[in-house]
């Protein structure tokens, strides 16, 4: 199991039955790997907030699932560290310590990242921070042993 009910392997019609609001991005991103969000939403709630929800698929079967915040904003650093804690929390709680997490920030890049392994799955969240400009949280779902997981 990837991600809520969905597979890895997964076909576009069974990620668009499994959340009906999914439909293609404006703008494809393709990966280094070949991977495509050929499907998204932003209608997923956690939380206090709306996130967007990326769906990527190569050869017609999802390989990982991108969710973020539909906004995060930059003048407020405490507060998207305090959420990106907080979500970490409650990763933990569903699937166990992360086998690598902390604050890895350096000079004036704020870097918060925590990792668990659910096999086959691994999970990644990271909040990245330079100089105020343009905060990111993610979490991502995808297989384990797949090389290209760290986007």
């Amino acid at each position: 199991m990837l991600w809520r009910g969905l597979n890895l392997g997964a076909s576009q019609k069974t990620v668009s039955e499994a959340f009906p609001d999914a439909k293609p991005p404006p703008l494809t991103v393709t990966l280094a790997d070949g991977e495509t969000d050929d499907l998204v939403t932003n209608a997923f709630f956690v939380d206090d907030r709306f996130m967007e929800v990326r769906f990527f698929f190569r050869e017609g079967g999802l390989t990982s699932v991108m969710l973020s915040p539909a906004s995060i904003e930059p003048a407020r650093p405490t507060h998207n560290l305090r959420d990106a804690r907080t979500m970490a929390d409650r990763l933990t709680a569903r699937y166990g310590a992360p086998f690598d997490c902390g604050d890895k920030s350096y000079a004036h890049v704020d870097l918060y990242e925590c990792k668990w392994l659910a096999k086959p799955i691994v999970i990644r969240l990271w909040y990245l921070d330079v100089l105020g400009q343009a905060p990111s949280l993610r979490v991502v779902f995808r297989k384990a042993d797949d090389a290209a997981y760290d986007f």
